[in-house]
């Protein structure tokens, strides 16, 4: 997450969906931003059109406007989706950069690693007595062209992150960014057959895609005391108006 992209067509997927999940399940959620310093090589983020489309505003109004204000008020930061109480006033938000890349490029690999190392156990720590987590990397889960040493590596989640979160007990809702090396079935498939091998005991594994702006998916993964709530939660949010932004797979 980079806070340039606050407000944008991916971020109304995004709380869309939270919100409705929050509202279906009350289980009490926990944000962890993988906070990377704001990029300039691109136009990332400027996907803000959405705001004047009537269409979306009435899947959620009051989402719609809460991000037609921040983006209108020019405050492009995570802290502002905190401060807006679009989700539920029991959710914990983990705002904590996790790097700067114009530092990061100086550090030693192990400084990288012990930096990496502490913000993850006070991300884990923000997540106590929470059911439920969301974690939102920039890219999305761990690729092999970036290695956990690189700079950029803060822009994604690893997988003995994810399991980290999830051996805490948690269930978990999973940002990641498609790209261009498959079609989007077939990443789908990629992706969902690494979860398995990872977590085969998990009773529920789903996820959302988002096409608007660019290909987005929502990997929902479920311990077994939360499986019934969200399986319930997923069905209904397909019968609903969403689905025209969200499509369950």
């Amino acid at each position: 997450m980079q806070n340039r992209y606050v407000g944008d067509v991916g971020d109304f997927a995004k709380f869309a969906l939270l919100r409705a999940i929050a509202e279906h399940t009350r289980l009490r959620m926990a944000v962890i931003w993988y906070l990377f310093s704001d990029e300039d090589h691109n136009s990332d983020g400027r996907h803000v059109s959405y705001l004047k489309d009537p269409s979306l505003a009435r899947l959620d109004p009051d989402l719609h406007a809460a991000l037609e204000k921040i983006v209108s008020n020019n405050r492009r930061n995570v802290r502002a989706i905190a401060r807006s109480r679009i989700l539920p006033p029991d959710t914990s938000f983990f705002d904590k950069i996790i790097s700067d890349r114009k530092s990061e490029i100086r550090l030693p690999r192990a400084a990288r690693a012990r930096q990496r190392a502490s913000w993850l156990r006070k991300a884990l720590a923000s997540a106590k007595d929470h059911q439920l987590v969301f974690l939102d990397p920039d890219n999305g889960l761990e690729t092999a062209s970036v290695q956990r040493h690189s700079p950029k590596s803060g822009k994604y989640v690893f997988w003995n992150e994810v399991a980290d979160f999830w051996d805490a007990g948690h269930s978990l809702i999973i940002y990641h960014h498609l790209n261009r090396t498959a079609t989007v079935a077939r990443q789908a498939d990629i992706l969902k057959a690494k979860f398995r091998e990872r977590f085969p005991d998990a009773p529920l594994l789903r996820h959302f895609l988002a096409r608007r702006g660019s290909c987005r998916h929502f990997w929902i993964v479920a311990q077994n005391e939360h499986a019934h709530v969200l399986a319930a939660s997923i069905e209904r949010i397909s019968q609903t108006a969403l689905r025209d932004c969200l499509e369950v797979g």
